[in-house]
């Protein structure tokens, strides 16, 4: 009987300890890529533990929208909006397969989100039914890509060097 309860315990535990390791945490900021101007959100606790084993698929999805001013950005309220979309489709996604909201990345009126999921069958149709749900007369694409490596986490939405330094961030 104890050792059941102690095996209980450990386990308990350790689902705790999983769950605390994957709570996101949510840092925005600006990057000059190439010509363009860069808004990001990303989940910054995956950069301690990416790629994670379990999730080889990212579906990418695209929104278009019309920037507010030259710099191709969004307005604030568009913005939320877009976001608000990017959660519900994170949302359906979850409801579909296991599944990592890794970012999001606004830059020359497109929206750019990325989910890592398990199981990648069915998601296409699921965003597509967000979209026409939410977001009627948007232009949008979705894409499912194999990405075990997690290189569009890297690559896309991680900071680079140049960003890093600007907002003081030590090298990871």
């Amino acid at each position: 009987m104890k050792r059941a309860l102690l095996l209980a315990l450990l386990v308990l535990l350790a689902r705790s300890a999983l769950t605390q390791d994957l709570e996101p945490e949510w840092w925005s900021y600006q990057a000059q890529r190439g010509e363009r101007l860069t808004l990001v959100k990303l989940d910054m606790g995956l950069r301690r533990s990416f790629p994670l084993s379990g999730f080889p698929y990212v579906v990418v999805t695209r929104v278009n929208y019309a920037p507010a001013s030259a710099d191709g950005l969004p307005a604030p309220a568009e913005q939320d909006r877009l976001e608000a979309l990017s959660d519900q489709v994170a949302a359906a996604i979850g409801k579909k397969t296991r599944s990592i909201y890794a970012g999001t990345a606004f830059s020359q009126g497109q929206q750019q989100s990325w989910f890592y999921v398990t199981d990648p069958n069915g998601l296409e149709a699921t965003v597509a039914g967000v979209h026409a749900q939410l977001c009627q007369g948007c232009k949008t694409s979705t894409a499912v890509l194999s990405d075990p490596a997690w290189a569009l986490y890297r690559d896309q939405l991680l900071p680079d060097g140049e960003t890093r330094q600007r907002y003081g961030l030590r090298s990871y």
